[in-house]
């Protein structure tokens, strides 16, 4: 009778731990999961913010007068279902262009801005410089 009382804890203790492995293999498989799918959304971000810069640069390539000194204008890329919203300045003397890229995959967003010298007596356009920037926040 004693044999039977001692294996009835035994069985519940090894279950109990059993249990415990299966629930800590659970929670350590869908953080590890969340986190990439994090890291996959930032780098489709910054896919979409490059795609946006590139377009920038072609739509000023192709038409050096595509905006008037010291203006902007703005328009929307999609990308499967990732957008890059760009804006494009130009300075008042109108060599210096500024292009700011927002992309956005889900709910992850990268900045990237790039500046282009254009010289007045060629028309070579020129990528002087890329940088990501943090976002503002919004009001």
């Amino acid at each position: 009778m004693k044999r039977g009382q001692t294996a009835l804890p035994v069985i519940l203790l090894i279950s109990i731990i059993v249990i415990e492995a299966a629930i800590a293999a659970a929670f350590i498989s869908y953080f590890s999961s969340t986190s990439s799918l994090g890291e996959r959304l930032s780098v489709r971000a910054t896919t979409a913010a490059q795609a946006g810069l590139r377009e920038g640069f072609i739509k000023i390539s192709r038409n050096k007068e595509l905006i008037s000194p010291n203006a902007s204008t703005t328009f929307s890329l999609t990308l499967n279902q990732d957008i890059a919203s760009v804006t494009i300045k130009r300075n008042p003397e109108g060599t210096t262009y500024q292009i700011i890229s927002i992309g956005q995959a889900g709910s992850r967003m990268t900045k990237l801005v790039g500046t282009l010298y254009v010289d007045k007596i060629t028309g070579e356009v020129q990528l002087t410089s890329v940088e990501e920037k943090p976002i503002e926040e919004r009001q």
